[in-house]
């Protein structure tokens, strides 16, 4: 009865240009689980790596075109070639020889004529570092996974925080800054003039006759003018300031910077700009106006909600005079301003 056939499960490049040494190490490895190969020089060698891909070669010292030490080198120079056991075989006796083999990339040594129980030795090495080699790629392969994936879930929990900051801290009509993000940077602004010296003043806003607006126009025109407003504020400001809705129809603008002439100008321009802004909605121009006040913050504060009062009774001020103007609260010390005018400091318009 004949012995059942071996299944070759591992593929062993033989590289030599006499048949008949190919022809003996194929017998000596005819018992094994090896799959062979065969190469009569160096070039075709290098084909048969790259499409066959086996994990082991015994290859000839001498070989034409491509020699063994330049089939070695080869090999471990190309980066499409993976992990290769190489096995020099040549009749020279010399330890320099095989210096200079191991030197090039070969892994192991073995001299001719070749002897069948010290060829499987050497081949079990093989094995065991190729199957140690491969393991280590395998978790290599795994570790690299698993950063990237790590690596992608950081990102989606990046961009899932930048989401949650900018739901905090943004007005979801507007996409201004909302109340809350307004009062800290507030806070920060206060706490630098406190600090350093730190020139800054706010701008209260209004949209005037905005009840009425929505109840002639409905709430979704509201809405409408609400985010066009919101959006003349923001392109007509310095890139340093810090635009803010902070209620209803109404704004605060923070002035790094500036005092209390400065923001006159700034506010004046936005007046300006609002006023002469047509807001389209369904076909119908609609057209609003505000009125704006003004503080500086000074140390003779006692903090920043007094400020934000101080420019809140300018805002008003405005309004009781008229509204669509600008009124400036006075800093400490000083005077009220009339009611029924801005100060001269300020080209305000008394249009309505």
């Amino acid at each position: 009865m004949s012995k059942p056939e071996r299944i070759r499960t591992k593929k062993l490049l033989i590289v030599d240009d006499d048949p008949l040494q190919i022809a003996l190490l194929s017998k000596l490895l005819a018992d094994t689980e090896y799959k062979i190969l065969t190469a009569s020089n160096g070039a075709e060698a290098m084909h048969i790596v790259l499409g066959e891909e086996p994990r082991v070669i015994i290859t000839d010292w001498n070989l034409p075109e491509m020699g063994g030490i330049q089939l070695s080198s080869a090999l471990r120079g190309h980066e499409g070639v993976r992990f290769v056991y190489i096995i020099m075989m040549t009749g020279n006796s010399g330890s320099q020889g095989m210096i200079e083999a191991l030197n090039a990339g070969a892994d192991d040594f073995i001299r001719k004529p070749v002897k069948q129980a010290e060829l499987l030795a050497r081949l079990r090495v093989a094995d065991r570092i190729v199957c140690a080699e491969s393991d280590l790629a395998k978790r290599t392969r795994e570790v690299h996974r698993i950063n990237a994936e790590m690596a992608l879930t950081h990102q989606r929990l990046n961009q899932a925080n930048e989401q949650l900051r900018r739901m905090a801290t943004t007005d979801e009509l507007t996409g201004m800054l909302n109340r809350r993000e307004a009062m800290n940077r507030l806070e920060q602004l206060w706490i630098s003039m406190g600090r350093y010296n730190q020139l800054f003043s706010c701008i209260m806003i209004d949209i005037d006759y905005f009840k009425r607006f929505n109840d002639t126009h409905g709430h979704a025109a509201g809405d409408r003018v609400l985010k066009a407003t919101a959006q003349v504020l923001r392109m007509n400001c310095r890139k340093s300031d810090l635009v803010c809705r902070v209620g209803g129809e109404e704004f605060l603008i923070l002035c790094p910077g500036v005092g209390t002439k400065g923001a006159g100008v700034c506010a004046e321009h936005l007046r300006s700009a609002v006023e002469s802004t047509a807001v389209d909605y369904e076909g119908t121009p609609l057209m609003v106006t505000i009125s704006l006040g003004i503080a500086e913050a000074t140390k003779a504060l006692p903090n920043y909600d007094e400020l934000l009062k101080h420019a809140d009774e300018a805002l008003y001020a405005s309004k009781d005079a008229g509204r669509n103007r600008t009124t400036c609260a006075p800093l400490i010390g000083e005077a009220l301003p009339p009611l029924q005018g801005p100060r001269e400091d300020f080209a305000v318009s008394n249009r309505k």
